[in-house]
């Protein structure tokens, strides 16, 4: 079935599934069924729209995963607003560069956060609108732009595919943080793409774990369960220390995380196998999965790992390797789902199977821009296709291989190279929980290599060991000047490391340092300098 909008999804499931439990908060102790989340949803709508609030206008979300924001999430867009997601991580400086850019007319955020918040809030009219859910109510703050008071209630207006949905701002790692423009059409495409390429059913629940503000959480766990009629468990938040009790409690067939989770649950106890007996797959994305990783998880987990790619321009999903019995490639990211995929040089031109360029794609999940930015949509969106910025091979069979970034790749004296291929080494150390190298200014070199590593508990690694270790698998000139060994990795929204403020952080703390210093100290913890 076709879907005008994300509205017309969620009224088509709160009917057709009457009964059927659709959302469990594990906290809350709380199952909502399909029919009860489509009255949360229009209680939403219809208190929006007694605000004024009309077609277009951006509503921002600050508040942690959970009842409210499920609901909220597309109780927005079914009102014809645009949903602006916040970090609620992120510092009062920051949240208010993002709803001016935005625009936004109004904030919906919960108790909780409201406090974190007040002295940036306090100063915004507040109203209380209460969903009947026992997560509690939530606050609507008026910006000094938006609604005036319910006397300005308005109908909700008619939806379509190409209308605005969604206003995701980018980490900003590589700069500014732009917003990516996503309409009901994308969000729906992208759907039926997760839902084809997993083979997904009614039949399935999905344990969401990803934050809500990110587009896997948003998409890849919340709408497109919707679309394939599923259930999701969606806790507050990531707890390694609580996930094999959701799984087994939930009888739990999928979840989507990053590769930092997989390596995460790596360092803690394995669980009975009678927890996993209910799961088909573990789906990675947001960042390139090392293979060393994805052989132990499955390894020990006896549970196939699926890695995907995507990105927030494309509402998500790019492509997917394919489950169990058909070809998985370690290393690769899989088959295009739903978009069409090309390599290409600099020249635009795309290059045979096995040669590295510049990822682009097309389809019908491709966002239609960069808010009021043109300089940026144009650079990235050419002729139709978007250009990622990412770069990688197709091989022979179509399997598209990632390779890293345009603007993370480091130069060493005119050698060119990811710092991808010195985190895969890495990984191969069974005391290395998590790992990334990057470049860093050098007065010779122009660039120079730096890893640094977070080890599993109760693990201890020498730098002498891992220098050793990888000068037996890298090109000398690819090989770390120095391995820092640091407590906790800078991670985006969706957990994914974040090679650029490593770099930040390594100039702050040592910039200036004599070479052989001897042992310097990142997050409390002594650190080598070869």
């Amino acid at each position: 079935m076709e879907f005008a909008s994300v509205k017309e999804l969620v009224i088509t499931r709160g009917t057709q599934y009457r009964g059927k439990i659709f959302l469990s908060s594990p906290e809350d102790g709380v199952d909502l069924t399909y029919d009860a989340y489509l009255l949360a949803v229009r209680r939403l709508e219809k208190a929006l729209l007694a605000l004024g609030m009309r077609k277009g206008e951006r509503v921002a979300l600050l508040m942690a995963n959970g009842l409210n924001y499920a609901v909220t999430f597309t109780g927005v867009m079914a009102s014809g607003g645009v949903v602006v997601p916040i970090n609620p991580h992120l510092k009062p400086a920051e949240v208010t560069r993002l709803l001016g850019d935005a625009g936004t007319s109004l904030v919906l955020t919960d108790d909780g956060w409201y406090r974190v918040f007040y002295p940036l809030l306090k100063v915004l009219p507040v109203r209380r609108l209460d969903l009947g859910l026992p997560g509690g109510r939530l606050l609507a703050l008026e910006m000094a732009s938006g609604s005036k008071g319910d006397d300005r209630a308005v109908e909700a207006s008619p939806l379509g595919r190409n209308d605005l949905a969604l206003l995701l701002y980018t980490s900003g790692t590589t700069g500014k943080p732009k917003g990516v423009m996503l309409t009901h059409g994308n969000l729906l495409a992208e759907a039926r793409y997760i839902q084809d390429g997993h083979r997904l059913t009614p039949e399935d629940t999905a344990l969401c774990i990803l934050p809500l503000y990110h587009i896997n959480g948003e998409v890849v766990t919340l709408i497109t369960p919707i679309f394939s009629g599923g259930r999701v468990v969606m806790p507050h938040k990531f707890r390694a220390s609580r996930f094999w009790d959701w799984v087994r409690n939930y009888r739990v067939t999928w979840f989507s995380a990053v590769p930092t989770i997989l390596s995460i649950l790596l360092s803690h106890p394995l669980p009975d196998r009678s927890v996993l007996s209910s799961l088909r797959f573990a789906r990675s994305a947001s960042a390139p999965l090392p293979v060393a990783v994805l052989r132990e998880f499955e390894a020990r987990f006896a549970v196939p790992v699926i890695e995907a790619y995507g990105l927030s321009e494309t509402a998500s999903q790019i492509t997917t390797n394919p489950l169990p019995p058909a070809v998985r490639k370690p290393g690769s990211v899989g088959l295009p789902v739903g978009n069409q995929v090309r390599v290409v040089n600099e020249n635009g031109e795309t290059v045979p199977a096995g040669v590295t360029g510049e990822v682009i794609v097309r389809g019908e999940n491709v966002c239609r821009g960069y808010f009021h930015n043109e300089e940026a949509t144009a650079a990235s969106f050419k002729g139709g296709w978007f250009y990622t910025g990412d770069l990688g091979y197709l091989d022979a069979d179509g399997y598209l291989f990632l390779t890293g970034r345009r603007k993370e790749l480091i130069n060493r004296g005119g050698e060119k190279f990811s710092p991808r291929e010195i985190d895969e080494i890495l990984y191969r150390l069974p005391e290395v929980e998590l790992a990334a190298a990057v470049g860093v200014p050098d007065p010779l070199y122009g660039e120079d290599v730096v890893a640094f590593i977070q080890l599993r508990p109760g693990k201890s690694l020498a730098e002498d060991r891992v220098i050793s270790f990888l000068r037996d698998y890298l090109a000398d000139f690819k090989v770390p000047r120095e391995v820092i060994f640091i407590r906790d990795f800078p991670r985006g929204p969706s957990g994914k490391i974040q090679r650029l403020k490593l770099v930040d952080l390594y100039l702050k703390k040592f910039q200036g340092a004599a070479h052989g210093a001897g042992t310097r100290s990142i997050n409390g913890e002594e650190v080598a300098k070869r």
